[in-house]
């Protein structure tokens, strides 16, 4: 047959490349479209979470800001009450626990006093910096009524004076955890310095190294503390259990 018949194989072949790379091309622009949407949703849905965090704390703090003191008192006695008979509690030898404000929160005074009336090892918080924390051994009301006030008022352990720290107590099964709002679903809205994740991140690690698991992780509050959805992001951790009065 006449030469200009047959096909021209190299042209074939540069034709089904050049096909190729456009296919390639468009698959991988549409892949990092996707990624992008995927990008800008997830970080849609973090502001969307922050600025959700941002209006609950403003309703709670509004809420407990206006409450009777002694309705706050009555309320934080019958959480105390409910946390004394949980499993957690009655099988604990060393805990955590936050020590109250001097208002607008729960009172914790009663779980204290009650802690060092069952004998068990007690560690309260102490800020190191803006935004971590470490809990410290308080050996007693009278040792905590020495601490030094914080820029909150509240008592804090000194740093120095060779005080037991939690992430070196391998017998800590127990940690009180404070809120400004809880859920169902045991997810938390802390004030918003993230102090207690980041706490919970470190002595993960830390037992993680020593072949411990975590403690559990229990929440408490007052009963307009407990609300229906809580957003969290990456770094929030959810408690074991919530206890309001």
């Amino acid at each position: 047959p006449p030469s200009h018949h047959l096909p021209n194989t190299n042209a074939t072949k540069v034709l089904f490349l050049l096909v190729a790379q456009l296919i390639a091309g468009l698959a991988q622009r549409r892949a990092q479209r996707g990624e992008t949407n995927r990008r800008d949703r997830g970080m849609a849905a973090a502001m969307t979470a922050k600025q959700v965090k941002k209006k609950l704390r403003s309703r709670i703090r509004s809420m407990l800001r206006d409450m009777p003191v002694e309705k706050m008192k009555q309320e934080s006695r019958s959480t105390a009450a409910k946390l004394f008979e949980t499993k957690a509690y009655k099988s604990s030898k060393a805990l955590c626990v936050f020590i109250s404000m001097p208002s607008g929160e729960i009172d914790t005074s009663t779980i204290l006093a009650q802690i060092f009336k069952d004998g068990k090892k007690c560690f309260v918080p102490r800020c190191i910096s803006k935004t971590e924390m470490i809990m410290l051994e308080a050996k007693s009301l009278d040792d905590i009524k020495t601490f030094p006030l914080s820029k909150w008022k509240i008592p804090e352990p000194p740093q120095n004076d060779g005080r037991d720290s939690a992430f070196d107590c391998k017998e800590l099964d127990l940690i009180v955890v404070p809120g400004v709002a809880f859920d169902k679903e045991h997810r938390r809205c802390g004030q918003g310095a993230g102090y207690y994740d980041r706490f919970f991140a470190k002595l993960k690690e830390a037992r993680l190294k020593q072949g411990l698991s975590m403690p559990w992780l229990a929440g408490i509050g007052l009963p307009c503390q407990l609300v229906d959805e809580v957003p969290t992001d990456e770094y929030d951790f959810t408690l074991d259990e919530i206890i309001v009065g």
